[in-house]
């Protein structure tokens, strides 16, 4: 993904969350690295919250900045994003039966938000041997607390995903020295000063089932991860595949730029092939979250707060009013109505 499309993305909140929480611990001041990004506090500890994705970057570079020559800290940030399986995509790692398969989904077109390069390093005969992550879209600084988020990552992935330690023969780190709190759980040869960052094994490992996956899961997942690509590929009809990832991810696809990203393609793209059918992102987006909302409302006991969230609204006052020129009522007064309704026929 191009850096100009991730600042238009608006991501999970779930990373500068854990970084305010680590340099609160650590007595540095995330108040004002989150004021100095632009971020409201209320946004980073609203449970399922999101955030624009520059503003997580510029978040970031902060954290980076207030945590100079603390690899300790970056090491307990990368173990955050180990923690959270999130989407189709997290679910089809999760349950991968091989290293090969779980290389397979990590490596293809990624579509997460995100600013690094995953390409698999193979053997002459075409057997997965290894991963390197490269970061062309990054900022420098940024560089040395990816490398050590993505080495943890990594490793303890595997290392779950195997069973136990996983067997590394080797890793390559783009940095001219490596932190003890790294080498404390990583037991292989690491060659530090490296172009870009590798992590090798024995190529027979690949192939070896997986003592937690779930290959009858897994499939069902990735398919569910590519299904809004195959649709489109299938039919070539943008409003509909537009549709289905509103309905996909509605809290974090309201934007053209993040449904883009979806479909990976560019904004303007998109834009442009809506337009040549006759309709606008605006008015499709509104009408799927107005659908989402009626049926919500109609058919669980969901609060109107839950469902803002669920939308992706900032609080129950902006689905309301929201909710009030799609539908002409407030959501309130729809629930009531559509109960009635349900009630009225079931008598009959």
């Amino acid at each position: 993904m191009k850096f100009n499309s991730y600042q238009n993305l608006r991501v999970a909140n779930f990373s500068v969350h854990a970084l305010c929480r680590l340099l609160e611990e650590a007595n540095l001041d995330w108040r004002t690295a989150l004021a100095e990004a632009d971020i409201d506090p209320d946004a980073v500890n609203r449970p399922g919250g999101t955030i624009p994705a520059k503003k997580e970057l510029a978040f970031q570079l902060r954290f980076v900045e207030l945590t100079r020559e603390r690899a300790d800290l970056w090491v307990r940030a990368a173990r955050a994003y180990t923690t959270a399986t999130v989407g189709a995509r997290g679910m089809a790692l999760a349950t991968a039966p091989t290293i090969a398969a779980w290389v397979e989904v990590v490596s293809a077109a990624d579509y997460a938000p995100g600013l690094l390069d995953i390409t698999p390093l193979r053997t002459s005969d075409d057997t997965v041997t290894g991963i390197e992550y490269t970061y062309p879209e990054a900022p420098e600084e940024l560089l040395p607390f990816s490398a050590y988020r993505e080495v943890y990552v990594t490793t303890r992935s595997f290392a779950w995903l195997y069973g136990g330690p996983f067997p590394f023969t080797r890793i390559e780190f783009p940095l001219p020295e490596i932190s003890p709190d790294v080498l404390t759980y990583v037991s292989c040869q690491v060659d530090c000063g490296s172009d870009v960052l590798r992590l090798w094994w024995d190529p027979a490992i690949s192939s070896e089932e997986l003592p937690f996956g779930n290959a009858f899961q897994h499939a069902a997942w990735v398919k569910a991860d590519t299904e809004v690509l195959e649709s489109f590929r299938a039919t070539d009809d943008w409003p509909d595949t537009v549709a289905r990832a509103i309905r996909a991810a509605p809290a974090l696809n309201r934007k053209l730029a993040n449904v883009a990203a979806a479909l990976q393609v560019s904004p303007r793209t998109l834009q442009r092939k809506l337009e040549l059918t006759g309709h606008d992102f605006a008015r499709l987006r509104d009408e799927i979250l107005g659908d989402l909302a009626s049926d919500m409302l109609s058919n669980t006991d969901h609060s109107v707060s839950r469902i803002s969230r669920t939308l992706g609204y900032k609080d129950a006052a902006s689905f309301t009013i929201a909710f009030k020129r799609w539908r002409g009522m407030p959501p309130t007064a729809y629930r009531e109505a559509s109960h009635y309704r349900n009630n009225s026929s079931s008598e009959e």
